[in-house]
């Protein structure tokens, strides 16, 4: 029996982020936002794609960068590494002691979203593969993590709303 073996693309979703909007300001990204742990034991997807769009808050605006990374569980328990502040994998703030305990533990997933001094700006990223980021696999817990420097204080960077995350699991099918 011959057949084929093509991608497919599930339904996307989007992730609670009530803890993004109004996001303050972490000049130098070890500060931000962790969303909540995605767990692929159960559907074992090949991959997932991750896109999203922010809005830039209205006030003390600058340019800067919005960066955002992908944390993976070191095991399947899961058992997530320890970070300054914050809960990974559990949906909130979170901040890393410096850029080096953030470099260790993040994986970036694109590279920076380069942001000007418009109020109220919206600025999006294109749906982009997360196995790449691990040679090819999908880690069993993984969950993104936002940091952004887009204004000129800690005050928030980011508006109370408008920001979003759409993550879309893809499998293998066999026609």
């Amino acid at each position: 029996m011959a057949g084929d073996i093509k991608m497919k693309y599930v339904a996307s979703s989007a992730p609670t982020v009530t803890a993004l909007h109004s996001l303050a300001s972490s000049q130098d990204w070890t500060a931000g936002w962790v969303g909540n742990s995605i767990n692929n034991t159960a559907n074992a997807y090949q991959d997932y794609m991750l896109s999203g769009t922010f809005t830039t808050h209205a006030s003390n605006r600058q340019a800067g960068f919005i960066f955002v990374y992908i944390i993976a569980a070191l095991n399947d328990t899961p058992t997530w590494p320890a970070t300054a502040s914050g809960t990974i994998g559990t949906e909130g703030a979170l901040s890393f002691t410096d850029i080096e305990e953030r470099d260790s533990l993040c994986r970036l997933l694109i590279p920076a979203i380069q942001v000007d001094n418009s109020a109220s700006a919206i600025y999006t990223f294109p749906p982009t593969c997360i196995s790449a980021l691990f040679g090819g696999r999908i880690p069993p817990y993984f969950a993104p993590f936002v940091a952004q420097n887009c204004s000129t204080t800690t005050t928030a960077g980011l508006a109370a709303a408008g920001s979003a995350l759409y993550l879309t699991p893809i499998l293998d099918q066999y026609t």
